[in-house]
């Protein structure tokens, strides 16, 4: 039995209950039905429904209560790598690094949009200018169920208090938090966007450490586990301070700036506890190519917003992705090994966006730095 193939369900009602709890300090009941605290109805607008998804019985068991149903498009040939129910067309040695984007969008089962979350933009600002530009939070409702019927969001969740804020601060890395890691990666590896980003890795021929990348799964979440969840020093002062997983997903403080924190579901929750001051929005880089107007139901927003107090002036964020989307996409930008940057276009449906996919390496170049992406366009 693998390393990652050992937690017991009684490792894993400890992540639920600890997930429990925690929501549960800031107002949300996961045993509430989602009808109690959804906006009132005339607030709903028609939206975009979410990617098919396969039935539950389809889904190999897990020690989850209610398991989440992946999307994925109908049965072309099996998957070459790891063996699983989901399957969908496989990468190739061909396939660019934008298709391989495209394609993790479509197989993301995000939510939607006014239904599953609702935000509220409100007014734009240059980055330069330090006024509060919204009077409001930026998330208004998030339906709680999400952090209950979906496992990766749980597991993301329990995951977000394990670390530091301050560099310079060593990590101090329990046993439980390294079994919450582990539950973590085995369960985003049992998703579509995962499974493609292991096949497009594998398919690419790409390394890690001088070694070629296989179709083991079990070998694919031990590199995973080293490029985002190892500790390093990031201050320079020899102290293990820093994980790729706690710079982009949680964020950090260094020299008196916010630096990282680029996910939705840690804003979100960070707005809940009154941590986070979000201060508007900031319009994509290439304004004159941008003739799409920012709005509530956008996926990708840049932000500038306070946290504990301190600034971060410009800061881009997909938002209502799930955390297996970010990974898979990050993930294949930091194995790519094509430089710091990777200029895309994202088609969301009713509108698209041109973004730089930036990924900086660390320690070596063997784990992640910084992951993000930058805004340079949106348009209809």
């Amino acid at each position: 039995m693998g390393f990652f193939d050992d937690l017991k369900a009684a490792a894993i009602e400890k992540v639920q209950e600890k997930v429990k709890a925690e929501l549960a300090e800031l107002g949300i009941d996961l045993d509430a039905d989602d009808s109690d605290a959804e906006p009132e109805p005339e607030e709903i607008v028609a939206a975009e429904e979410p990617p098919a998804q396969e039935d539950e019985e389809e889904r190999p068991v897990s020690a989850w209560s209610t398991p989440l149903n992946v999307a994925a498009s109908s049965p072309p040939p099996a998957p070459a790598v790891a063996s699983s129910s989901i399957s969908f067309p496989p990468p190739h040695a061909d396939t660019t690094f934008n298709e391989a984007v495209q394609k993790l969008w479509d197989l993301d089962a995000r939510l939607v949009p006014n239904k599953d979350y609702k935000i509220d933009v409100q007014s734009s600002k240059h980055p330069c200018n330090k006024e509060d530009a919204a009077d409001e939070p930026l998330f208004t409702y998030v339906k709680p169920s999400v952090f209950r019927t979906r496992p990766t969001f749980t597991t993301f969740v329990a995951l977000l208090n394990n670390y530091s804020a301050y560099t310079g601060e060593e990590e101090d890395v329990t046993e439980q938090e390294l079994q919450e890691n582990r539950a973590f990666l085995n369960e985003i590896m049992e998703t579509a966007p995962m499974k493609y980003c292991h096949q497009y890795c594998a398919a690419k021929n790409l390394v890690y450490k001088g070694k070629q990348i296989s179709g083991s799964e079990s070998e694919f979440k031990r590199i995973l586990n080293s490029i985002w969840f190892e500790l390093y020093s990031r201050s320079g002062r020899r102290n293990m301070d820093s994980s790729g997983f706690e710079h982009v997903f949680v964020g950090e403080v260094k020299n008196g700036s916010v630096s990282g924190f680029h996910n939705w579901i840690n804003f979100y929750l960070e707005e809940k506890r009154g941590n986070v001051d979000f201060r508007g929005y900031i319009k994509p880089k290439c304004r004159e190519s941008s003739t799409a107007e920012t709005n509530d139901d956008d996926p990708v927003l840049t932000l500038q917003f306070k946290w504990n107090g301190v600034e971060k002036f410009v800061g881009t964020s997909f938002i209502g992705v799930t955390p297996e989307f970010e990974m898979a996409l990050y993930t294949m930008a930091f194995l790519s090994g094509d430089g710091d940057e990777n200029v895309i276009t994202l088609d969301c449906g009713c509108e698209k966006f041109d973004l730089d996919v930036k990924c900086h390496k660390y320690d070596g170049n063997t784990k992640v730095g910084s992951c993000y992406v930058e805004a340079l366009a949106h348009y209809e």
